[in-house]
């Protein structure tokens, strides 16, 4: 418009007509093919010009006010209500899109500037570009920007402008998502060839807010800058950081975090990106590089999180994903995360490792140590981790205290399938028959799940080592069945049976019996101490059960006979015996060693790093 008027301004030395034809000239070349200029003053005290939308001459979209003078050159005002639809680039719409003004005009040494009173409002009943769909903000206040020039334009040099924007709302969707939020306030430097092309651009924004309702994320106290010179190869770059992101739900999937990141490349192609992202406290530092390529409204990404560890006496994982705590009362260790995913039509779905290394998790009442493993996720919308997966286990509280573990499972559609389950028991093994569990199975309120354990090679001697009875001793092995049954609240042993796979042996003879054994000659506790001298079993059968985090207690039935007590006369014993669950464990895992396949998947992991 500052071209028009340099036209126009020269309108005293030429006839009105040709001022009419050069200013519809100029305005049709610029999207208006039914422009109306009338000039209804010319003198040479100045000249008023209306400019209308059409030849009807309907709506007056401007009004030019000039005022000559050889001693303060050429001035005067300039008030638009012109409608812009017809100016948008190829690709965007704009409805009802309008710019209206009002302001100063001065030409001084060939250059001509604009300064509005107050507000340069731009509205819009709504806009579009490609996949994208506004419907907020419907206006945009525009202002000067202390010290500097709004819109100055010559002939030699083109045009440049300043400006600042308000903070406004914002709605929008992308390929039909919606986001939310507000339009940050905003520093506009720009400057256009007189041919229109621009030659460069500068913004700085802050103060912004952006949601994602589905998702439930909200983005606050947005900031940046952006240069773009074409000159350039990469035209494009920007910095920018989000305070706060966080979820927004009443049990937040992650914990707030904060963004910074760096992006350059060409609009009109690809644009490569590096955002890292930090918790509050700055101990989780996540990693994510990657590209746009803006034709096509796709692109990829790599996510790396460098082995992070949480002591035991930290809030741990669940300080950094709330939501576990919905199923974990604590998860501590080390714990690391490298993976891909992509964006855009036929980008397939993700992969990703995840890496736990010496790790403890309480959950429901289960207590597990020294859990070591790399995971491999091969899709992670939906999450799929394939069969296959090898997680060791130092030591677990299921009820039972047991050591060593080695799991081989995978997860898909919700589901967890495990398809071995191994772990060492008093000197034999504990075996899971295959099952699968997902997150509908403990509800609260539901039914318990029952989970089989099988048991084999189960040392005598070593199993009656709960009791931690001195003299006690004894020989043979056993097997059998141990029903784990997992509800929402509680994982117990209900039930379990054992029993010897032969004859053998118990013992116990005691330097100092303790006080409730102690009997008179003849009396039934001392006829017991006689038998448990030497006692020769045929069978015996146990019955065992335990509750995680409490006590496992064992019910012997014995039959046999001691060839030195009533000349070996046939006798049936049955005694109880109980311990705490976390003494037993704290024993176990003196000697726990990691499988050698999950150390070196865990060292390849820690390698990416060095």
């Amino acid at each position: 418009m500052l071209a028009l008027i340099a036209v126009l301004g020269t309108g005293v030395l030429g006839l009105p007509s040709l001022v009419e034809w050069q200013g519809e000239r100029m305005l049709r070349d610029s999207g208006w093919p039914g422009a109306r200029v009338d000039v209804v003053r010319m003198d040479l005290s100045g000249t008023d010009i209306d400019i209308w939308n059409d030849s009807a001459r309907e709506r007056r979209i401007g009004r030019i006010e000039l005022a000559y003078s050889f001693a303060a050159g050429i001035g005067g005002r300039l008030d638009l209500d012109m409608p812009l639809s017809g100016l948008m680039p190829d690709g965007i719409e704009a409805k009802d899109a309008a710019l209206r003004t009002s302001g100063t005009i001065r030409s001084e040494d060939g250059r001509w500037s604009y300064v509005p009173d107050g507000c340069v409002t731009l509205t819009a009943a709504g806009a579009a570009a490609g996949p994208v769909k506004v419907s907020e903000p419907k206006s945009l206040c525009l202002q000067a920007v202390p010290g500097k020039g709004f819109l100055d334009y010559s002939l030699a040099e083109g045009t440049t402008l300043a400006f600042a924007v308000k903070p406004a709302p914002l709605r929008l969707t992308v390929r039909g998502m919606p986001v939310a939020g507000r339009f940050p306030a905003m520093v506009v430097d720009a400057a256009l060839a007189a041919t229109g092309a621009p030659t460069g651009l500068d913004v700085a924004w802050r103060q912004g807010t952006i949601s994602l309702p589905r998702q439930a994320v909200v983005g606050e106290g947005l900031s940046g800058t952006a240069s773009f010179d074409p000159a350039k190869g990469r035209p494009l770059t920007a910095d920018y950081a989000i305070a706060t992101i966080r979820h927004d739900r009443p049990e937040p999937l992650v914990a707030p975090l904060r963004a910074k990141g760096h992006a350059e490349g060409d609009p009109l192609a690809a644009v490569r990106f590096d955002t890292r992202l930090e918790d509050a406290a700055g101990t989780v530092a996540v990693a994510i590089s990657g590209e746009q390529d803006m034709a096509a409204g796709a692109g990829s990404a790599e996510v790396r999180m460098p082995p992070v560890r949480f002591p035991p006496d930290s809030p741990g994982l669940t300080g950094l994903f709330p939501l576990l705590g919905e199923w974990v009362d604590s998860a501590t260790g080390t714990f690391g995360v490298d993976g891909s995913f992509a964006w855009g039509e036929g980008s397939g779905k993700g992969s990703a490792s995840i890496l736990i290394e010496d790790a403890a998790i309480v959950a429901g009442g289960v207590t597990a140590q020294g859990i070591n493993a790399v995971l491999t996720a091969d899709s992670l919308a939906p999450l799929r981790l394939p069969p296959g997966q090898i997680l060791s286990v130092a030591l677990m509280d299921v009820g039972l205290p047991l050591t060593n573990a080695v799991v081989d499972f995978g997860i898909a559609a919700d589901r967890l399938s495990v398809a071995r389950a191994e772990w060492q028991w008093a000197g034999g093994f504990v075996r899971a028959v295959p099952f699968d569990v997902g997150p509908g199975d403990f509800e609260p309120g539901g039914e318990e799940r029952t989970i089989e354990l099988e048991a084999t090679g189960i040392d005598l001697q070593k199993l009656l080592s709960v009791a931690a009875v001195d003299g006690l001793s004894a020989t043979g092995t056993l097997g059998g069945r141990l029903p784990v049954r997992i509800g929402p609240d509680s994982v117990t042993v209900a039930d379990g049976k054992l029993e010897t796979t032969g004859p053998g042996t118990i013992r116990y003879d005691p330097e100092a019996p303790p006080s409730f054994l102690e009997g008179d000659p003849g009396s039934s506790t001392d006829m017991l101490l006689q038998a448990l001298t030497d006692f020769r079993y045929e069978s015996i059968e146990l019955e065992v059960n335990g509750t995680a985090g409490g006590e496992m207690a064992i019910g012997f039935a014995i039959r046999g006979s001691n060839p030195d007590f009533y000349d070996g006369y046939p006798v049936a014993l049955n005694l109880n015996v109980d311990g705490a669950l976390d003494t037993i464990l704290r024993r176990g895992i003196t000697t726990y060693r990691i499988p050698e396949a999950v150390r070196d998947r865990i060292q390849e992991f820690q390698a990416q790093d060095k």
